[in-house]
């Protein structure tokens, strides 16, 4: 079906014929990114159909800083040169260090996307790939990155009574509530079950819950509901109701195989990417979901035992953009100049290319058309959430983050506060104050351009 689907689409494409794919000059693309992900996509989906592109395509890892070193270096150095990259892949990480640069084109008035064309992307990503210093549009994504709340079917049933996903809704509604069901579980379980691996946990979802962001006007702000987040880092903490380990680390990972952790706070990518591949299976592309639920269930594993909800508050988490390089855009010929927004658009605004994709690969979309059009279908029933269909459970929330908050200050300011602020406090080595006062001396020597008070 996968390979119907996407074979239907190229030649959709190629008979749909680009007008730029018609005309004479022969383009070359130069693609950076971080990821064989687009990579991957523009072999199976692009290629087919633009017959008259050559992609160069080039991968640089984040590990160590080397692809934003690069970016920057030959930005610095040789913008508009052959070597350079016309369209280069953004992280949520860097995102706004970028969009709120020169080096990247406006897409609307360097490349000539319309508003019209636009009138599908949802919201909170096209906030984020808008320039805070202009309000130019910077980057759009081919993906939605809204979270949920993850949790163990079996277990909800076990310590809580909970036998469905309205049910289990209701007990972690908000802050409070999540709190209670916490001390719950750790009570009922005595210990062996824990709500969450630890506070980094619940970051994204208190993160995507600020009014404002880490610098405004050029001064360092706290938003208040960084306070509330403290509060249960130190309640989750003190009252041994986490695992006290760390996103990423083998505790994290080992909670998603075992009964030691209750639920995941996790985004569209961390139910494909993350939650599945971890659940105690060894798995690979070639097995069906018949074969990976048989697998769970003779050599162990938690396979079809997870549910999704909305959880406390709605946000999200993660992404990747596009964006063009300012100076090739400048330079390009119009037929250059067109291949550039025809690629751009295919892949995040294109409804044929972004329906078979998500189709093929259960990924959550960037287009609110293609999201309605799936949900009209019946949605996406996943034998990973015993049927339940993460769909609509994700398009409930791709609406509510805000991505308007997002600064180019955000990676770092977020170690920080992590580094100075959230640990050392939650474990009860330093008071808040001095905390607090560590954090802003490391803003202050780092970003001397900011007004900390």
């Amino acid at each position: 079906m996968k390979k119907i689907l996407s074979l239907v689409l190229a030649l959709m494409l190629l008979v749909g014929c680009m007008s730029f794919a018609a005309a004479e000059e022969a383009i070359t693309l130069n693609v950076w990114s971080f990821t064989n992900e687009l990579e991957g996509m523009i072999n199976t989906y692009y290629a087919p159909s633009h017959p008259n592109v050559t992609i160069n395509y080039s991968i640089y890892p984040t590990d160590g800083g080397e692809y934003t070193s690069k970016v920057d270096a030959i930005m610095a150095s040789a913008a508009d040169s052959e070597e350079a990259p016309d369209i280069f892949t953004l992280e949520a990480a860097f995102v706004k260090k970028y969009v709120n640069s020169d080096v990247t084109a406006d897409l609307i008035g360097e490349l000539g996307i319309t508003e019209e064309e636009l009138a599908v992307a949802i919201p909170v990503m096209r906030q984020i790939g808008t320039s805070n210093v202009n309000g130019q549009l910077k980057g759009l994504s081919w993906q939605a990155t809204p979270g949920a709340l993850m949790y163990r079917a079996s277990l909800a049933e076990k310590y809580l009574g909970v036998t469905s996903p309205e049910e289990m809704q209701a007990l972690v509604a908000d802050w409070d509530l999540f709190m209670e069901t916490a001390a719950k579980v750790n009570e009922a379980s005595e210990g062996a079950t824990k709500m969450v691996v630890g506070a980094g946990d619940i970051w994204n979802a208190f993160n995507f819950g600020r009014t404002q962001g880490w610098v405004v006007d050029g001064k360092l702000v706290i938003d208040d509901v960084l306070y509330d987040y403290l509060d249960l880092a130190v309640a989750l903490e003190e009252d041994d109701l986490s695992n006290k380990g760390a996103a990423w680390s083998e505790v994290w990972f080992q909670g998603m195989k075992t009964d030691s952790t209750f639920c995941f706070f996790l985004p569209t990518w961390g139910l494909h990417y993350t939650l599945k591949p971890n659940c105690g299976l060894t798995t690979n592309d070639t097995m069906t979901e018949e074969e990976l639920k048989a697998a769970c269930e003779t050599d162990g594993g938690t396979y079809g035992d997870w549910r999704m909800i909305a959880g406390p508050v709605g946000y999200s988490w993660g992404g990747t953009w596009i964006g063009a390089n300012a100076a090739k855009v400048n330079a390009a010929s119009d037929a250059k100049k067109a291949a550039m927004k025809d690629f751009i658009t295919f892949f995040t605004l294109s409804e044929e290319f972004l329906y078979a994709y998500a189709k093929d690969s259960g990924d959550f979309v960037g287009s609110n058309a293609v999201v309605e059009k799936i949900l009209a279908e019946g949605g996406t029933p996943n034998p990973f959430l015993g049927g339940q269909d993460h769909y609509s459970i994700f398009a409930e929330a791709a609406n509510l983050a805000n991505g308007s908050i997002m600064t180019d200050y955000d990676e770092k300011m977020n170690s920080l506060w992590d580094t100075n602020v959230t640990t050392p406090y939650s474990k009860g080595e330093v008071d808040l104050d001095t905390a607090i006062a560590n954090f802003k001396a490391e803003v202050a020597a780092q970003f001397p351009e900011l007004i900390v008070e």
